[in-house]
């Protein structure tokens, strides 16, 4: 049910010049049926012999042709939301009947947005979002420019790479022309250190040595701590210091602050005397030494924890990650730091690890990263070697201009689930201490670390660096005029993606250049602003297709590979497409058809399938908040790490063997690595690649309703919402979106501080019509995911308590239910369980093929998918229908298809 501003329609209309009107046989219209519920109920207050608050309803077009019919339309669908109209003391319309009509009004509005705002296929000049700037910034200059501090592309629910959203600013300009001076010096650093070669290692027993002289002087300082308190009890314990004595007792709390006075006991000894020298109170520092004897304080685990490591075999050709070992033990990650010396490029960490002979499989795990105190997880591997027979490690790691500090150039590793979350840890250290007194058992052994810096010393130029093909460094001979401007030419050609500049910016150019010179740049500084302003022009940052006046047009060659390259790569044509376009063989059905397919193969395309697939489906979400750590310690970084990549793994699996979309709604099969199997319970997955893998029958999981990702995002990360798991299956696989809720519903009083079941609550609140009309569509797809927690593991149970006035849980007032999933489709079939709601929405993979290629022309085209795409979308899905929905005839047919092909 949404409430659209009265404002949205006129904002069409400013942005869309086709947005004036629609004709009456394309129009969004209400059910007739409708009419006898506005007469009997409106029309007294708002028809031809009374306008209350100057509004009739009796002259309303069933049909919304205009922005004016659908503003009138919104203002009735307001107040019926609000349970304004009809007024309380006037009589009511049937609950059912009220529920029909916004249902249905709701949705007239959300068709009335669409077809209004329909650009009849015409494609707004845009610039190149973030990612593709950034893509082509790399496969121009070979570097990995940070980009975040550009504005935002996304926030409007349109993709990212939709025209119209894609403003520019004066003030952006600069940042461009600021990151190109960036990404330039990136470029020539890396290109002057080609051939360097930096290689450090560090023996894991060497870093151990420094721990170990910890833990022994810890130990002697509590042993002169404990003196120090003989000391001070002997004098406490002397007769004449009696009075004074009990005065301090009965005013400290404990023994520590007792002891704090130790100057007013005459006869006790300083701690000055026993060694404790700083610039602190002394008696405190003494206090804390003694803890770590009484094994008490701050730290997780102290003196028993320490006891166990040391006793460890192999501490003398390496050393153990630890879990929480207290402010004392400092190997419960290893970290490498990166000279900052050491120039930008490829390198490598090495790890030489082992996994002990009783370590379980679910603590095999090793997880990389860069900063270890707030670093994300980047990579995880599972251990297979043994201390006896070590594996090595290989671990990509890119570091740039922008890498200078310690924390950016550390790198870690540590067990997996080990530093998520201080919740995680400490459930972990209690259940070790419960089971053997001092904690958690090492695990993995690090015999050493090593990083080495690739030379790229003989590998191809990126083309642009290619292209310009001069000297960079300042001990070059001075580079004549024409040589230089010849320079700028074939920079600028690839800069503008075939393109040739006009002489008249080459003039510029080099007039820059020399200014720069004159006013004290040397060479590689002036070449540097000079390319710079390049890389922030408008026929670098834009992707014009340009036209003579408004008329429609066919796309050039060199338009259609722009167009394919950046559908496909979010980057701009390489050389073979480039060539294709300049021969004018690429309109060609057969070669455009044999490109897309190259292009799909081709590594880049993994840049479509993350941020096709993110924006989609929504995956934003999975960020939106933080799971419950105490109630799913499972659910560690690493296995969110491995989730989100289901669903990327998945689709590149299908798009490569162009297996069926219906996969992507039921399958006899996952693509799994070994951490997400282990969650799943799925036996017999070794491997930190994902692979597909056969499942066992009766397995919940094959499609994105098995996913543990999706189920999370339909939740808090504490409890499941059947209400968002619902209306994301409406959204994403049905094609059959309901309307938002509107604003200013209340929430059902009387259920407040009542023990219900979701199920319970849910249906007390679609007693309301406002509520009704939307969650008896929404809510039964969602009862059909139940069995799926909130961090997407099945459960056949589901429990609800209270809070008392102190936020804690009320244990008196929890309630325990067997989940019960089943339900029936508004107005379609019922089903018993998940399983049998998951084959019912299998079987409509027309309607879900027909979403996806909604969402395929909007992202690929750069605009929204309008009334006029219905015949093009029909086109998609019979094609794929034709081979058993094959993924990449969806591709095809939109490559093919004149809108692909027109400007």
């Amino acid at each position: 049910m949404k409430r659209f501003p009265l404002v949205f329609l006129t904002a069409i209309s400013l942005s869309n010049p086709w947005a004036l009107g629609i004709s009456n046989a394309s129009a969004p219209t209400l059910p007739a049926r409708h009419q006898s519920l506005l007469d009997s109920h409106c029309k007294g207050c708002h028809g031809p012999e009374k306008q209350k608050g100057n509004f009739r309803v009796d002259d309303l077009p069933l049909a919304i042709t205009s922005i004016e019919s659908a503003e009138r339309w919104q203002k009735v669908l307001n107040q019926l939301n609000s349970g304004e109209m009809p007024p309380e003391d006037k009589k009511q319309p049937p609950k059912a009947q009220k529920a029909d009509l916004l249902d249905d009004l709701a949705n007239l509005m959300v068709a009335a947005r669409r077809n209004l705002a329909d650009q009849k296929g015409a494609i707004t000049m845009r610039r190149l979002n973030r990612r593709e700037y950034k893509n082509t910034l790399r496969e121009l200059l070979g570097v990995e420019i940070n980009v975040n501090e550009l504005p935002s592309d996304t926030g409007t629910g349109a993709f990212d790479t939709v025209g119209a959203n894609l403003f520019m600013s004066g003030n952006q300009f600069e940042q461009y022309q600021a990151l190109g001076r960036e990404a330039l010096a990136e470029a020539f650093e890396r290109g002057a250190n080609a051939g360097v070669e930096k290689r450090i290692r560090i023996e894991a027993e060497e870093t151990f040595k420094a721990v170990t002289k910890s833990i022994y002087g810890l130990r002697e300082s509590a042993e002169r701590a404990e003196q120090w308190v003989k000391a001070v009890e002997a004098a406490a314990a002397r007769p004449e210091n009696a009075a004074v004595v009990a005065k301090l007792r009965k005013e400290s709390k404990d023994d520590a602050t007792f002891r704090r006075s130790w100057k007013l006991i005459a006869g006790a000894p300083a701690p000055e005397e026993f060694g404790f020298q700083t610039v602190e109170n002394n008696a405190d520092k003494a206090n804390r030494a003694l803890t770590y004897k009484q094994n008490i304080g701050d730290g997780l685990y102290q003196r028993p924890y320490h006891d166990y490591y040391l006793s460890l075999p192999h501490l003398d050709t390496g050393a153990y990650l630890t879990i929480g070992g207290g402010p004392n033990l400092t190997n419960d990650n290893l970290t490498h730091f990166v000279n900052p010396g050491w120039p930008p490029g490829e390198y490598i960490l090495r790890v030489r690890i082992g996994a002990t002979p009783d370590a379980p499989r679910e603590r095999r795990f090793l997880e990389f990263g860069i900063h270890p105190r707030n670093g994300r997880v980047m990579r995880t591997y599972e251990i297979t070697g043994t201390i006896e027979s070590p594996q090595i490690l290989e671990i990509p790691v890119t570091l740039t201009r922008k890498h200078t500090s310690r924390d950016d150039r550390t790198l870690f590793i540590r067990e997996k689930g080990t530093g998520d979350h201080f919740t995680q840890t400490r459930a972990v250290v209690a259940k070790g201490r419960t089971e053997n007194g001092f904690g958690p058992k090492v695990s993995l052994w690090v015999d050493w670390m090593e990083v080495e810096r690739k030379t790229t010393a003989g590998q191809p130029l990126p083309s642009a660096l290619a292209a310009l093909a001069i000297p960079l460094d300042d001990q070059a001979p001075e580079i004549r005029t024409p040589e230089l401007r010849e320079a700028f030419r074939r920079f600028t050609l690839e800069a503008f993606r075939g393109t040739p500049p006009l002489e008249s910016y080459l003039d510029r150019l080099v007039a820059l250049y020399h200014t720069r010179r004159k006013a004290g740049d040397k060479h590689n500084a002036a070449l540097k602003e000079t390319l710079s302003v390049v890389l922030a022009s408008p026929k670098f940052l834009y992707l014009a297709e340009p036209t003579a006046d408004d008329t429609r047009r066919p796309v050039t060659d060199a338009e259609l590979a722009a167009r394919l390259s950046y559908f496909l790569w979010s980057a701009p044509p390489d050389a073979t497409l480039r060539a294709l376009a300049a021969k004018g063989e690429l309109q060609k059905p057969e070669v455009l058809a044999a490109q897309m397919e190259r292009l799909l193969a081709d590594p880049r395309s993994e840049t479509f399938v993350r941020a096709f697939l993110y924006q989609w489906l929504g995956l934003d979400r999975l960020d939106f908040f933080e799971i419950n750590r105490a109630l799913f310690p499972r659910f560690d970084d690493s296995t969110k790490l491995a989730a989100r990549n289901e669903i990327y793994e998945t689709f590149r699996y299908l798009l490569q063997s162009n297996s069926s979309l219906r996969d992507l709604l039921q399958s006899n099969y996952a693509v799994l690595n070994n951490v997400l199997a282990m969650y799943y319970g799925i036996d017999g997955v070794q491997g930190d690649a994902f692979r597909k893998v056969m499942l066992p029958p009766n397995s919940p999981r094959g499609g994105l309703l098995g996913m543990a990702a999706i189920n999370l995002m339909g939740g808090n990360g504490e409890v499941t919402s059947p209400v968002n798991r619902g209306a994301w299956v409406l959204r994403k696989l049905l094609d059959d979106a309901p309307p938002p809720a509107p604003a200013n519903v209340p929430q059902i009083a009387r259920l407040a501080g009542k023990v219900l079941t979701t199920r319970e609550r849910l249906l007390a609140h679609q007693e309301d019509p406002q509520c009704t009309s939307c969650h008896r569509k929404i809510d039964p797809i969602g009862f059909g995911l139940e069995n799926f927690d909130a961090a997407g593991q099945w459960r056949t149970t589901d429990s609800y308590q209270l809070v008392n006035d102190k936020g804690q849980p009320d244990p008196k007032t929890k309630k325990t239910w067997t989940i019960d999933p089943s339900s029936a489709f508004y107005k379609g079939p019922a089903f018993s369980d998940f399983f049998a709601m998951r084959n019912h929405i299998a079987a409509r993979t027309d309607a879900f093929t027909r979403g996806f290629s909604k969402a395929l022309i909007e992202y690929a085209l750069g605009r929204s998918c309008g009334f006029s795409d219905e015949p093009l979308l029909d086109t998609m899905v019979q094609r794929a229908a034709g081979k058993n929905f094959a993924i990449r005839e969806v591709f095809h047919a939109l490559v093919a298809s004149p809108e692909f092909h027109t400007k």
